[in-house]
């Protein structure tokens, strides 16, 4: 195999191992956007 490949390769596992390594660290958050329902029957919000 090539030189180059072996690099591209090496890379891409570091890549993986550090964003498996990040996620457990940083667990992933709940989405950002919040939507609350409303207390008045038929009531639209926009």
């Amino acid at each position: 195999m090539a030189r180059k490949h072996r690099l591209m390769l090496l890379l891409a596992f570091e890549i993986l191992v550090l964003g498996f390594a990040q996620a457990l660290v940083q667990p992933p958050r709940r989405p950002g956007v919040t939507i609350e329902m409303s207390v008045t029957p038929h009531h639209v919000v926009t």
